[in-house]
């Protein structure tokens, strides 16, 4: 079976000269390195928002900005990525909705029952100025947690967070293993970093 996630002499100078790192079902890799070394401008080329200067990328066999490779893959970028003048449920809705491909209102239970579950219910009525970073960063988890997707990519999912929502948001993350892989982005003194299959270190 070929890797889930296929990253070969990606070079986006100055920041990033090379990377390459496969990524297996059920595994977990760590790409991890200091702030300004370049992962968030990975994961936008990955997302196919950012072009870069050589190597290749593949998801699941196909270019990340391919149809087949969206479906199935979640991308939490740093900073939540939510919309500033609409609620989060509307936001949380219509994401978990286009990753299963059905309407956001046939998914409404599903994530009123999901932010109930981690403590959250009374926040995604809200706007995302209104709350704190810490619930914010939880809540772009959402998708990861509800959407079942077989590729997760994330950028530094756990910097945001309080102590009390850390152990919340691993198993979110990890139960993702089951059935996919996770490449995740991070500074090196991530909780992820301790739980990762193999750490790649960017120099």
């Amino acid at each position: 079976m070929p890797p889930y996630i296929s990253i070969g002499g990606y070079s986006d100078p100055p920041l990033m000269t090379y990377l390459s790192v496969e990524v297996n079902k059920g595994e977990m890799v760590v790409v991890a390195g200091p702030p300004g070394s370049g992962k968030s401008n990975l994961i936008k080329s990955m997302a196919g928002i950012r072009g870069f200067s050589k190597g290749s990328m593949k998801i699941l066999g196909s270019r990340p900005w391919t149809l087949r490779s969206r479906q199935e893959t979640v991308f939490v970028f740093q900073n939540w990525n939510f919309l500033p003048d609409l609620p989060i449920r509307i936001q949380l809705e219509r994401k978990v909705a286009l990753y299963r491909g059905v309407s956001p209102r046939t998914v409404r239970m599903l994530v009123d029952r999901w932010c109930d579950d981690v403590e959250l219910a009374g926040t995604i009525d809200r706007y995302p100025g209104q709350l704190n970073r810490s619930d914010l960063q939880m809540l772009a988890l959402a998708p990861v947690a509800l959407a079942r997707p077989a590729v997760a990519i994330l950028d530094e999912p756990m910097v945001n967070l309080s102590s009390i929502r850390v152990s919340s948001a691993l198993e979110i993350i990890l139960s993702v293993l089951e059935n996919g892989a996770v490449l995740a982005l991070a500074q090196g003194r991530s909780p992820l970093v301790n739980r990762a299959d193999r750490v790649v270190n960017l120099a």
